[in-house]
């Protein structure tokens, strides 16, 4: 059984920056794999917290196995895009294991 600990209400891409060959210039690139994310607007405490804008800062849930790291984007299957700002890991300790994410969302 793979219980979650969060309702999956997107699909999202990873991209990271990576290195263009053997040059100085740098690109993002996506990892080709779609992952279901719960993306939520963040709490107030959180948003001021990440010193966040209101309305432009989210939390995201995903699984405990996705690499995923901050400096990372995602992007959801309708095309919003967020920066990745925080990734907090949480396994064990009674708790279904899972990936926290603060987000900031790129879309204006």
């Amino acid at each position: 059984i793979n219980m979650t600990l969060y309702f999956a209400n997107h699909q999202i891409t990873i991209f990271r920056r990576r290195r263009k060959g053997s040059s100085h210039r740098y690109g993002m690139s996506a990892t080709f794999t779609a992952y279901s994310a719960d993306i939520q607007p963040a709490t107030d405490q959180r948003t001021e917290f990440v010193a966040g804008r209101f309305g432009a800062t989210f939390t995201g849930f995903i699984d405990a196995t996705v690499d995923i790291k901050e400096g990372d984007y995602v992007q959801t299957e309708d095309g919003k895009r967020y920066a990745v700002k925080g990734v907090q890991v949480w396994q064990g300790a009674g708790l279904l294991d899972h990936i926290e994410l603060t987000l900031t969302s790129q879309d204006a």
